[in-house]
């Protein structure tokens, strides 16, 4: 069973529509200082027009805010209509549990022991997503998390009983190494699968999808095959 994939930074219809009939399980809006701003109003056509359209069904749409107030979050996700809402900044796991809408955390770590430590806070959402710590304080780098550090956030991620995402410098060729090594339940795309910050390039979302596709079911290189992949992240969760 391959991972959930998000393809975050939608700022058109067009990249959306594509996304979605590649395999997107979920596309995601930025409303935080970024290249990849959208505003509520834009990103409300845009989801509304999916949805007129039918190509929202069985899929979702998540909203990426930095420390926004609760109240301009959830006046945002009735406006567009989102189903969850991820937080990059501040907020301790006291503040997200006062939230009254569907959320879930995204953490940037820097060590192992990082990954140890934050993901197992109290957080009281289904999942984490996970990025590489950068320069700037909040959102995401780009950069890619080393894979010891991703299995640790995997593991007390999954300890805790949640799902966890993977983020950061993720594109058509690395995912399937990514799938392999680390096995997450989803990987976040942005600035790997872009022309420019802000538009998807087709190419590369048809190339990341194919590779995808191919590396379901296949050996890995310590002679794992899909099934006992599966079996393993059964295990972690139990």
């Amino acid at each position: 069973m391959r991972p959930k994939v998000k393809i975050c930074g939608i700022t058109n219809f067009e990249d959306a529509a594509l996304a979605l009939k590649l395999g997107a399980d979920e596309i995601g809006f930025v409303f935080a200082p970024s290249p990849r701003l959208v505003l509520p109003e834009q990103a409300a056509a845009i989801a509304a027009r999916l949805r007129a359209e039918g190509r929202l069904e069985g899929r979702r749409t998540v909203g990426v805010f930095v420390n926004e107030r609760p109240e301009a979050m959830a006046r945002i996700a009735i406006l567009v209509g989102l189903d969850a809402v991820q937080v990059h900044g501040d907020e301790s796991p006291e503040d997200c549990a006062a939230f009254g809408f569907p959320w879930y955390r995204a953490l940037r770590i820097a060590s192992e022991e990082d990954a140890r430590t934050r993901c197992a806070q109290p957080w009281t959402c289904p999942r984490l997503l996970v990025d590489a710590a950068g320069r700037g304080a909040y959102g995401g780098t780009g950069l890619r998390l080393q894979s010891a550090s991703a299995r640790a956030a995997a593991e007390a991620t999954r300890r805790a009983g949640k799902e966890f995402f993977l983020a950061g410098g993720i594109g058509p060729d690395n995912a399937a190494q990514l799938v392999a090594t680390v096995a997450p339940d989803g990987l976040d795309l942005s600035s790997g699968v872009e022309e420019r910050p802000g538009k998807k390039s087709p190419a590369k979302l048809e190339r990341f999808f194919a590779e995808l596709a191919r590396s379901e079911g296949s050996v890995r290189r310590d002679g794992t095959d899909g099934a006992d992949l599966e079996r393993r992240r059964n295990e972690e969760r139990a």
